[in-house]
């Protein structure tokens, strides 16, 4: 660059003592440096006096705002500035001459900007403050062009204004659906008390599989809905313990023991305990499942470095082949013959409207282990 000095080498080593030290760079004594270092900007750079004279602009104000930087020189400022600021920066000026205050300064502000073309274009502005050897006040501001990242905004705007759509539809479907179903599964019931044995058996068969659609419906509905958390400070080991208790009946008709392993130090979350008990109590469900009777499942809690907290669901069943783990959270993907393939998705739904993560690693056990991490407690 310029007249930079070079490093040096002797026999192909470093010779630090050969180093010249760059002098000390200022706008009169280096202009070449700064008109390679203007030159070199990517973002439009502009240099203003405190009453809004431009005394410098970067090559990159012409690729992106259409202005040679020599048509600039010596313009006010406000050439870049549209309303509601145009008729007020003289104002913003005047008042920090006086009084030396600003909220502009040393901060990044998304602004219009307009073109030589007219056009107004959004950009995220920087002003800094700087003083000439003079001690006369000059302010850099550098604008960095956000159509791509607001365009790309209006679309996640856009597809989340359709997906709460689909949701709303999704639930008023599954509520409508739901109801006759829940009928038509009662009025089979009672005709199978009047019919045949060959005749029942058709019926409880049919019978089943509308109990299964019933449950289908329960689950999309449950999936559909936005969730009300109702965040408390939570010990994480009595949420573990809770949970084995209230499915200890479930437990013991499926043979299977769990138990929440002590924490060496209490662990606490902020979150709403139904919603993450509900989460457990579905993992440790699947874990019976999978593995059948004699499932063992184990449950522990403990505190990252970082403050997050880290609640493992470990078992000792067949675990999840690889090939399915990219999958496995996504609506409708089930590993069970009879399964709906919501329940892990509702898990994952309310994992992460917690501000959390889940993930699928193997068991130490053998089994499967569910990674639940939660962010520090408030």
């Amino acid at each position: 660059m310029g007249n930079l000095p070079s490093t040096r080498r002797v026999h192909g080593a470093y010779n630090p003592r050969l180093v010249k030290e760059p002098p000390h760079l200022q706008v009169g004594a280096n202009e070449s440096f700064v008109r390679t270092v203007l030159a070199a900007m990517l973002d439009p750079l502009v240099a203003i006096d405190s009453y809004g004279s431009i005394l410098a602009a970067s090559d990159s104000v012409e690729r992106v705002l259409g202005w040679k930087p020599a048509e600039l020189l010596g313009q006010n400022i406000k050439v870049l500035i549209p309303d509601p600021h145009h008729g007020k920066h003289d104002g913003y000026l005047a008042h920090y001459r006086e009084t030396g205050e600003t909220s502009i300064l040393n901060r990044t502000r998304e602004f219009d900007v307009r073109c030589k073309s007219g056009a107004l274009l959004a950009c995220d502005l920087s002003v800094a403050r700087g003083q000439l050897p003079d001690g006369s006040a000059v302010f850099i501001g550098t604008f960095r062009d956000v159509t791509e990242r607001k365009r790309a905004q209006r679309q996640e705007t856009a597809m989340l204004r359709a997906l709460a759509a689909i949701g709303e539809q999704a639930a008023v479907l599954a509520h409508e659906i739901k109801n006759p179903i829940t009928a038509v599964n009662l009025a089979l019931r009672a005709v199978a008390d009047q019919l045949g044995e060959d005749q029942q058996a058709i019926l409880e068969d049919l019978v089943a599989r509308m109990r299964r659609l019933e449950e289908l419906m329960r689950r999309t509905l449950s999936f559909a809905k936005p969730l009300e958390l109702r965040r408390e400070a939570l010990d994480a080991h009595k949420l573990l313990a809770d949970t084995i208790a209230h499915l200890r009946t479930e437990l013991e008709k499926g043979g299977a023991v769990a138990r929440a392993l002590p924490a060496a130090q209490e662990v606490r979350l902020a979150g709403d305990a139904h919603h993450i008990e509900e989460v457990l109590a579905n993992l440790i469900r699947n874990a019976v499942e999978a593995k059948g009777l004699g499932a063992h499942i184990t449950l522990s809690a403990e505190s990252e470095e970082s403050g997050w907290v880290r609640i493992h669901v470990d078992d000792d069943g067949p675990g999840i082949p690889p090939e399915l783990r990219p999958n496995l959270f996504k609506p409708f993907t089930t590993t069970k013959r009879k399964g709906t393939g919501l329940g892990l998705a509702i898990c994952k739904k309310i994992v992460e409207e917690h501000g959390g993560t889940i993930a699928i690693e193997d068991a130490p056990m053998g089994g499967a282990r569910f990674v639940l991490r939660f962010p520090p407690p408030l």
